[in-house]
């Protein structure tokens, strides 16, 4: 009698032992920790709605605008930011899924370099705090707060975790986001294509002191004055050359002089650029030791007399055009390549 009895104990314990695991299975399938591995970690993203764009990484500050009028600002220097940088930023976001889910355990943040980032940036530290982008709508609500740790050691993908969560999980690659400011900016001064150039003089007090000008873009240049070293065409090329590709490597905040050229005995050197349409801009660079011999460059645009005297030039786009660029370059110090200025200022050789 004992016999049949025991087999029917052991018949229903294998029986619910199989039920408990296949339950327990079903349960780990559906739960939130198996549905989110490999979700989009934006399914959705209206650019549209998006008003701002706040990066902090290593220890340093980027704050992106996006203009009503179309266009995006960084806010700490108040300068037109590179729209190419953002879209790439975007759309890296908007592919990334969610891998394994490694720890809920908020111990274990700092372990993944997931702290979240201090109030002050002093206090942000590489081994512990992490990397942040976040995404608001114009309102100041969010759309992402994404915080950014180390890289997985042993293969590729990157922990990260939502700001506010404590689910640490692993992503497939990593995500790349520049951490200097002047990343960010649109870096092209000056857009002038060499058919556009009517005259070029340079100042600079040396040998290499020169004005020259043409009549059309098909002509040969001319000194306009004489006994000054005239560059010949292919140095005249090299310059224009430049010209239409000159783009800053770092910019200084607004009316803020260089510290480096305070008290300086540096001598400026001044380029004048005629153009055709009547435009004139003055650059003034100055060649900066302290800034691995980079130059330091300001500039203005104006109006030649002849063409700002006429009858219609108060409505005209020139002066318009002119407006517009001496409010964005006023009081602004931009740092550009030794090499560059060298060109600029045919002391290259």
């Amino acid at each position: 009698m004992f016999k049949p009895l025991l087999l029917i104990t052991l018949v229903l314990f294998i029986t619910g032992t199989g039920l408990f695991y296949l339950k327990d299975q079903t349960n780990y399938l559906n739960s939130p920790i198996s549905a989110v591995d490999g979700q989009k970690l934006l399914e959705k993203l209206d650019t549209k709605s998006l008003n701002q764009i706040n990066i902090q990484v290593e220890g340093t500050v980027v704050s992106l605008l996006q203009l009503q009028g179309g266009g995006w600002q960084e806010q700490s220097l108040i300068y037109e930011a590179d729209t190419q940088p953002i879209q790439d930023l975007l759309l890296n976001l908007s592919q990334i899924r969610l891998g394994d889910l490694v720890t809920n355990n908020p111990d274990h943040h700092e372990r993944f370099r997931l702290l979240s980032p201090p109030e002050k940036l002093d206090g942000w530290t590489k081994e512990s705090h992490a990397d942040s982008v976040t995404l608001l709508h114009g309102d100041g609500s969010l759309i992402l707060s994404l915080l950014l740790g180390k890289e997985r050691s042993n293969g590729e993908g990157q922990y990260i975790r939502h700001a506010g969560s404590d689910k640490v999980y692993l992503i497939p690659e990593r995500l790349s986001v520049d951490s200097a400011v002047d990343d960010w900016l649109k870096k092209d001064l000056l857009a002038i294509e060499s058919a556009q150039i009517a005259g070029i003089k340079l100042q600079n007090g040396e040998e290499r002191s020169f004005a020259v000008n043409r009549d059309s873009a098909e002509a040969e240049w001319k000194s306009t004055v004489e006994n000054l070293n005239t560059p010949d065409a292919e140095r005249i090329k090299k310059i224009l050359d430049r010209l239409a590709l000159l783009s800053f490597a770092k910019l200084y905040k607004k009316d803020q002089e260089p510290q480096q050229l305070e008290g300086s005995a540096i001598e400026e050197e001044t380029l004048l650029v005629s153009l055709f349409d009547g435009r004139i801009y003055t650059l003034n660079l100055q060649n900066n030791i302290a800034a691995n011999e980079n130059y330091i460059l300001s500039m203005r645009m104006g109006i030649l007399q002849d063409e700002s005297g006429s009858a219609n030039a108060e409505d005209s786009n020139l002066r318009g055009e002119m407006d517009l660029f001496n409010q964005k370059v006023n009081g602004r110090f931009f740092e550009i390549s030794s090499w560059e200025g060298n060109e600029l200022l045919l002391s290259d050789q």
